[in-house]
């Protein structure tokens, strides 16, 4: 069961893949080079440690990846309980966990260890990326773009060779979350450094993951007060909603 499968609008999208990017270059800026959001190349230092016998350093990752791994597990739990009381939407929980934690992280001092920021950005991230899966009817990541940019680029070459020629919409959306992606990454470049909020940065993406909330909850009372104007037209009813 997937914890979310009601698909996104495109600027909902584009806004998660802002708070993604804008995540990934905090953690690598403000926190000595270390990847919160995807962990493929905190599993490739891992590696690399290792093997040069390096084991105090390889240790520095296991715990940013072991509180994404957390992050997945609570995620899916959040999936198979969501019938019970107060589970039946698990988004707004897990908007609300990511709105907390990007808070709370805001809040640390700066002396504090680097260690804190990046497990709990981390479990963050893992929240997200498994929740948030589709926009409109097409597959994408919000914490991360490898797989953004091979569909991107399969959608426009059927588009462009003439293949498939609705693929020009594909295109288009993936292209939005990339650039969105990537406009998050330089914001989060830029007001990370010392210079700038540094290590309180994250009250940044606290605020756009609030416009997020705020934009799926009128959605959804907007879905569902059409609903009950369908259903009061087909009774021939009149009822204020």
């Amino acid at each position: 069961m997937k914890v979310r499968t009601r698909p996104e609008h495109p600027a909902t999208g584009a806004a998660l893949a802002v708070v993604g990017g804008f995540l990934d270059a905090y953690t690598y800026v403000a926190h000595h080079g270390v990847f919160a959001n995807a962990q493929t190349g905190n599993v490739v230092f891992v590696a690399i440690d290792v093997a040069h016998g390096r084991w105090a350093e390889a240790g520095r990752y296991l715990p940013i990846i072991g509180a994404f791994v957390l992050g997945l597990v609570a995620a899916e739990w959040l999936a198979a309980h969501r019938g019970l009381r107060g589970f039946q939407d698990p988004t707004r929980i897990v908007l609300g966990l990511e709105i907390a934690i990007m808070l709370v992280v805001a809040a640390l001092p700066g002396t504090a260890p680097s260690a804190w920021t990046t497990v709990a950005v981390a479990f963050a991230a893992a929240l997200q990326v498994t929740t948030f899966r589709l926009v409109r009817e097409t597959s994408y990541s919000t914490t991360m773009t490898t797989g953004n940019l091979r569909t991107l680029v399969t959608a426009a070459y059927e588009w462009l060779s003439g293949y498939n020629p609705a693929q020009r919409v594909v295109a288009a959306r993936l292209t939005l979350i990339v650039l969105a992606f990537a406009g998050g990454a330089a914001i989060g470049a830029l007001v990370s450094s010392p210079g700038a909020l540094g290590t309180h940065a994250t009250v940044l993406a606290a605020l756009v993951l609030v416009g997020v909330l705020v934009a799926i909850e009128t959605h959804s009372y907007r879905t569902a007060a059409d609903r009950v104007s369908v259903r009061v037209a087909r009774s021939g009813e009149t009822v204020r909603v």
